[in-house]
C-alpha cells in the first residue's frame, strides 16, 4: 500500500512540474516583429503569432531568404492546411519599414482541408523604390480574431 502512494505522489509531482514549465516557457517565436530583419536568420525559420505557431508550419521554396526579387514575383511553398481558407492564403510584400508594397492571395495546389502540408503558389506584381523588405505568408483568418493570426516572414531584397 505504501509503495502505491509513493508512486502516486511521484507522478503528481512530475505532472505539476511539467505544467509549470509549460506555462513559464517562452518560445523563440515570441520574438517581437522588430527583431525580424533581413540580417536575422530566425526570420526565415519561424512563424510569428500572438498564439505562437510551431516552427515548420510554413516552408517557402521560392524566393529563398535574402533573394534579389523582381516583379512579377512567383511565390511557391507549402503550408499546413489550417493556414488556408477556401483554398487560399494571403501573400504580402512589405518594405523594411513594414509599408505594404503589394498583396495577393496564393492558391492551394491540392486538398487544403487537412492537417498536413499543402503546396501553394501565388504571384505578386509590384513596383517600389525600397531596397529590402519581407515576403509575408499569412494564415488566412476569416474570424478576424487576433488569437488566430500568424505570419511567416522571408527577408528579400528588391532589384
Amino acid at each position: 500500500m505504501k509503495k502505491s502512494y509513493f508512486l502516486l505522489i511521484i507522478v503528481l509531482v512530475i505532472l505539476v512540474a511539467a505544467v509549470i514549465l509549460r506555462l513559464t516557457a517562452k518560445p523563440v517565436s515570441d520574438l517581437p516583429a522588430e527583431n525580424l530583419t533581413p540580417n536575422n536568420p530566425v526570420a526565415t525559420s519561424m512563424a510569428v503569432s500572438p498564439n505562437t505557431e510551431p516552427a515548420g508550419e510554413v516552408l517557402v521554396t521560392s524566393p529563398v531568404a535574402g533573394a534579389l526579387i523582381t516583379s512579377p514575383l512567383q511565390v511557391t511553398g507549402q503550408a499546413k492546411g489550417n493556414w488556408f481558407f477556401e483554398a487560399s492564403l494571403p501573400l504580402r510584400l512589405v518594405d523594411a519599414d513594414n509599408n505594404l508594397v503589394t498583396s495577393s492571395p496564393a492558391q492551394a495546389q491540392g486538398g487544403w482541408m487537412t492537417t498536413s502540408s499543402v503546396p501553394f503558389t501565388g504571384t505578386l506584381t509590384f513596383t517600389t523604390d525600397a531596397t529590402s523588405g519581407f515576403l509575408i505568408v499569412a494564415k488566412d483568418n476569416p474570424s478576424g480574431l487576433p488569437a488566430n493570426d500568424a505570419v511567416f516572414r522571408v527577408p528579400v531584397r528588391f532589384k
